[in-house]
């Protein structure tokens, strides 16, 4: 006969051949607390509506209470031959106290509400430290941005020189790109909030359970009302995953532009010393190693999204053992995510931007050639279709020559000739970039007062997220002291009235 606690039906054990192949010991081993918490809420829960004896509620607590503080003492691992963390902890459980005691445990609950119950749990830690991790890398744009309203650059479309900007609208806008990181990452913390527990296999179960008392002690924002979808289901797992993957793009794209600019072409920005690398054999180089990883990354965790939907695509409703590989999956990603996130506020803060270079490179290849079209438009009543001709063939004809429009002379020239009569103040104010990028004062514009305007709104959205991240967290934390509490006093209970009044009293 199988020795597995489920292992009534079968003849035999596993066979050692597979154990291998079967086991989720490797990962099951960072949620280990996560699992002993959702026992506890519901044993306790299972006392208090007394479908199991109160005195047997109360024992169980207090052991559960003390195998989560030995296993964070380091006093006990998981064993390979029990499968699982969910296996490990009842058969400790029944080690402990006899099947006539922890026994009851399990009733009115499956692996599979459970499984989905400790993902959720740990994916919902993670995804809180992510979203603390990603704030400063947002104020240090912020910051940054603000001290650089006035420097003026340029930007580029196709890689190529497009209009005057200033450093701080560029820093502005990866600030803007990661508010709605933030945004996408609470969407995928509030799908993960839900609570599944209670679901049982896939139909719930006849017992008069309360969902709404283990959503309390585990601090879920509501229940996860459908059994068979809070089983079968992993839409939350996808969104973590999505989000963390368009996260890391964001991140990719930065140090892509990052790499590009230290480079000897552009040297429009100085990495630290501290976040390059050297070669092995060329004693000259200064190499951009933590971007590129960064870069690199971004494939893997493409990767990892991809795989998630690959494993769900073909799943019937229903529990499937496929969903042991939501947990490689998520675990994979959140480690990433979390490491990649935290060297953005470092690698930032001590990038240097070269401002004489970018002010040179700005005027240097007709970056300005927009703004003199508008002057020709506003001023001097020219169909902007046909202004666009005027500055096109002004390009044309300085670049054939190798040069630019510092070569005033010409400019000036070029426009008597298309017949237009500008004064020569004009003419020079609209070709400098600095000035140019002064003046798009539009709401979204370069000029500093729009971008200083962007940069306040920014940071009262961002303040936002500081105070709905400190609630979440503050829930949660308080669910699993208070969860602790009520399992540390349930040794003198006696009857699931007393059960019920430790709860009350502890606000579950």
């Amino acid at each position: 006969m199988s020795k597995k606690l489920w292992g009534g039906r079968f003849s035999k054990d596993v066979d050692a051949s597979i154990l291998g192949w079967t086991e989720s010991i490797s990962v099951d081993s960072k949620m280990v607390i996560e699992d002993l918490w959702g026992s506890l809420a519901h044993v306790a829960m299972l006392g208090r509506q007394g479908i199991i004896p109160a005195t047997d509620a109360g024992s169980i607590l207090g052991t559960l209470l003390n195998f989560q503080d030995d296993y964070s003492a380091g006093k006990w691992h998981l064993q390979l031959e029990r499968e699982d963390v969910h296996m490990n902890v009842e058969s400790r459980l029944i080690d402990a106290l006899g099947i006539d005691v922890a026994g009851k445990m399990h009733t009115c609950r499956s692996r599979n509400d459970q499984v989905v119950l400790d993902s959720k749990l740990y994916t919902r830690k993670r995804l809180l430290e992510l979203r603390w991790r990603l704030i400063p890398a947002i104020e240090t744009l912020l910051e940054r941005a603000g001290q650089g309203v006035d420097d003026v650059m340029v930007s580029y479309t196709h890689v190529q020189h497009a209009q005057p900007i200033s450093i701080g609208y560029w820093l502005s806008h990866y600030a803007a790109i990661m508010l709605r990181d933030l945004d996408r990452l609470k969407r995928a913390y509030d799908l993960t909030d839900e609570n599944p527990l209670g679901t049982g296999a896939i139909a719930g179960t006849s017992f008069p359970i309360d969902r709404h008392l283990t959503t309390s002690l585990l601090g879920f924002q509501k229940v996860h009302e459908h059994g068979l979808d809070a089983t079968s289901s992993r839409d939350f797992m996808l969104e973590t995953l999505s989000s963390t993957a368009i996260l890391m793009t964001t991140a990719s794209r930065l140090a892509e532009e990052l790499i590009l600019w230290s480079s000897y072409e552009f040297r429009t920005v100085t990495l630290d010393d501290g976040f390059a690398m050297g070669s092995s054999m060329m004693p000259q180089k200064k190499n951009p190693g933590t971007l590129e990883l960064l870069r690199g990354r971004s494939g893997r965790m493409n990767g990892l999204l991809v795989a998630g939907l690959t494993m769900m695509k073909g799943l019937p409703s229903g529990y499937n053992r496929d969903f042991h590989e939501e947990k490689e999956i998520l675990w994979e990603a959140l480690d990433l995510i979390n490491r990649a996130t935290e060297i953005l506020p470092p690698l930032l803060r001590s990038t240097t931007f070269n401002k004489e270079r970018m002010a040179e490179l700005a005027l240097g290849n007709f970056a300005n050639a927009t703004e003199l079209a508008n002057y020709l438009v506003r001023s001097h009543n020219v169909p902007f279709r046909q202004a666009h001709h005027i500055v096109g063939s002004l390009v044309g004809e300085l670049s054939r020559r190798g040069e630019n429009f510092s070569n005033f002379k010409t400019c000036m020239e070029h426009l008597k000739k298309s017949q237009i009569d500008a004064p020569e103040s004009e003419v020079r104010k609209v070709l400098d970039p600095k000035e140019v990028m002064l003046s798009y004062r539009s709401q979204g514009g370069t000029a500093p007062e729009p971008v200083k305007a962007m940069i306040e709104k920014f940071e009262e959205t961002l303040a936002k997220h500081r105070s709905e991240l400190a609630a979440d967290e503050l829930r949660v934390s308080r669910a699993y002291e208070r969860c602790r509490e009520i399992a540390r006093r349930a040794s003198v209970v006696k009857s699931a009235s007393d059960i019920g009044k430790l709860i009350a009293e502890h606000g579950a």
